[in-house]
């Protein structure tokens, strides 16, 4: 048989009472410590802000040159640097490859520098950016620098100044005017 015995307080002992609450004494040091801190980064941020804003508007606005300039411009230094007397063919090949993406990727805003050929020529197939001819003459000219630069092939002068004029031309004829292509 089980007993059941009171495991509580003894009846005569009894309930006892809520006790009341316990009173701290009230600091506010800490609470505004915190407010004097948000305002702060509140007053900073606006600060920078309309600061940043103002010195934007006193700076020069930068003038951009069109990619048809530029790209003349580092044409004309290929051709005083003279890499094909020199026997530097392989740079003479990067560097015109070079100029060449970077004006197309100015011009009709194409990623060329970072992409391979391949991989460049298949974006232009769906770009209605070039002409038929003008794709092809980019397919011939950048065959021939992959062959300079990636299978060692060693050009004549003559055929480095072809491909220095298909690169001209093909810069003179995809130049955009004012109105367009």
């Amino acid at each position: 048989m089980f007993f059941v015995t009171e495991c509580f307080a003894q009846e005569s002992e009894g309930l006892r009472g809520i006790k009341p609450p316990v009173e701290f004494p009230a600091n506010y040091f800490f609470l505004l410590v915190i407010v004097f801190l948000a305002l702060a980064l509140g007053g900073f941020f606006l600060f920078r802000y309309f600061y940043l804003k103002k010195r934007n508007k006193l700076q020069a606005p930068v003038v951009t040159r069109p990619p048809y300039a530029i790209a003349c411009e580092r044409l004309e230094n290929l051709r005083l640097k003279d890499f094909p007397r020199e026997g530097k063919i392989q740079e003479y090949y990067v560097e015109l490859s070079d100029i060449v993406r970077r004006y197309l990727e100015g011009e009709f805003l194409i990623k060329a520098p970072e992409m391979t050929t391949e991989e460049f020529l298949r974006e232009l197939k769906q770009a209605p950016s070039l002409v038929a001819s003008q794709k092809s003459f980019l397919r011939e000219f950048l065959d021939s620098c992959d062959m300079v630069k990636f299978a060692k092939y060693g050009p004549k002068i003559d055929e480095m100044e072809n491909s220095f004029l298909l690169a001209k031309k093909l810069i003179d004829q995809t130049r955009r005017t004012d109105n367009g292509i």
